[in-house]
């Protein structure tokens, strides 16, 4: 198992292995502290199996950069780390493709319990309530309060990566049916993407 850890913060580098190499101790840890370092561990064999990055450290844009490790690696897990706490910037961030975003400010154990989570192909958010804008977490969980109990069967479903006709088998429902409830359930949280819809559920704990 190779895994690279992108991040410009040597203490926060050395930290995030010792938990890796406990979670996973035959595993290859390559670390980069800035983007052309990242630039050479993606060039070499063999692809990693999970990809650790800062959103921001120096030469790497997040928005273009994300992107471009999505599309190199398209089936590698890639998790996004941040102080960022905002759940508008981190629904962005959701939608360029990584597998999940974990602030920097949850404790160790919500670190590990998220990269397991998302080696065994889930969607996972953790964020901390503790710096949350509580006008923001609270309209959030008021939103996930006023869905329907089968609204609440699909956003798990959606969390789980179903499609909307896997999703149809799974309820014994049309694809219309679903169709419709997606959407309505998006526009209800305030998203725009399934994976920002995935995003809110993983982290208030809807599985």
């Amino acid at each position: 198992m190779r895994i690279i850890l992108a991040d410009d913060h040597p203490l926060y580098r050395t930290g995030m292995k010792q938990m890796l190499e406990g979670l996973y101790p035959d595993a290859r840890i390559d670390e980069a502290g800035d983007a052309s370092s990242l630039d050479a561990l993606i060039a070499v064999k063999p692809e990693p199996d999970l990809i650790i990055s800062d959103l921001l450290f120096p030469g790497f844009d997040y928005v273009r950069d994300l992107k471009r490790l999505r599309q190199t690696f398209s089936l590698c897990p890639i998790i996004a780390v941040s102080m960022m706490n905002d759940p508008l910037e981190v629904d962005h961030i959701m939608a360029l493709g990584v597998n999940g975003f974990v602030s920097k400010s949850v404790p160790s154990d919500q670190m590990l319990e998220a990269v397991v989570s998302v080696m065994q192909g889930q969607i996972e958010v953790r964020i901390s309530e503790d710096e949350m804008p509580q006008t923001v977490a609270g309209k959030t969980r008021a939103a996930i309060e006023e869905l329907t109990p089968r609204q609440i069967e699909i956003l798990k479903l959606l969390r789980h990566g179903l499609s909307n006709k896997e999703i149809a088998r799974e309820l014994d429902l049309s694809p219309f049916t679903v169709r419709s409830h997606v959407s309505a359930l998006m526009k209800n949280l305030g998203v725009s993407n399934r994976a920002a819809a995935s995003a809110i559920a993983a982290s208030y704990g809807l599985n």
